[in-house]
């Protein structure tokens, strides 16, 4: 049967494990090591960075730069609540050749999310990516996981996010101070205007506030470029 896809994964202790994909619906690979790692050797271009989603223990790996919005994006995503970096290794019955996706992802609803990211250049359209896709799909459908492509793209969206991920951590939070931001910024107005018109400290109120435009609590338009001297922030409660 070469249309079955065979997962390998570590168990709890970090044994290695192949199985059909098929019987890994009840696993949770967000909690595993990696079955993979990026290899190094001189004249490697692209830099490997471990990510630490805010307040939870343990990094996620990130092979390019591109890999690093994805974890971003997961981050920010309100409805992942945890994810991993290269926890299985996906082949066809009887083949040699397997492909080990970015990132697994555990939702609120408790359904799971595989992330891969589109290669760069000529590679996003050539042969090997298609099977890439054909092959993610199919296990998707067997274990009954989400399939999401992440594209790469250099928005503002992805740039605004990077730049706010450093205040996602929870101990930049206060509930006094969101008590106040959420009183000052009931209507439309300026970042750094709202920060002074609180009357707090400057510096941790300013960070209370980025880390709830990062939840969501605060709004901005993610589509332009995040400027606290004139980006107009507002809570919920507004509408445009």
């Amino acid at each position: 049967m070469n249309d079955v896809v065979w997962a390998q994964f570590r168990s709890c202790s970090g044994r290695l494990i192949e199985r059909p994909v098929q019987q890994l619906r009840g696993e949770k690979l967000e909690e595993r090591a990696g079955v993979w790692e990026p290899p190094r050797y001189r004249g490697r271009r692209a830099i490997t960075t471990w990510w630490r989603p805010a307040d939870r223990a343990g990094h996620v790996g990130c092979a390019t730069l591109s890999a690093l919005e994805a974890a971003i994006s997961l981050e920010f995503d309100p409805q992942v609540t945890a994810f991993a970096s290269w926890p299985v290794r996906l082949s066809r019955a009887g083949s040699a050749d397997g492909y080990v996706p970015d990132f697994f992802a555990r939702l609120r609803d408790g359904q799971a999310r595989l992330l891969v990211r589109r290669p760069s250049g000529g590679a996003a359209s050539g042969e090997a990516w298609g099977r890439t896709l054909k092959l993610v799909a199919a296990a998707g459908a067997q274990a009954g996981w989400q399939v999401r492509v992440h594209e790469g793209d250099d928005t503002v969206v992805t740039r605004n996010r990077q730049r706010l991920a450093r205040y996602r951590h929870e101990r930049m939070a206060c509930l006094d101070t969101t008590r106040a931001l959420r009183e000052v910024f009931t209507g439309p107005r300026p970042f750094d205007d709202g920060i002074q018109a609180s009357g707090l400290p400057p510096l941790r109120t300013a960070a209370c506030g980025l880390h709830l435009i990062w939840r969501g609590e605060l709004l901005i338009d993610w589509n332009r470029p995040f400027a606290p001297g004139h980006s107009l922030v507002r809570t919920r409660q507004e509408t445009l």
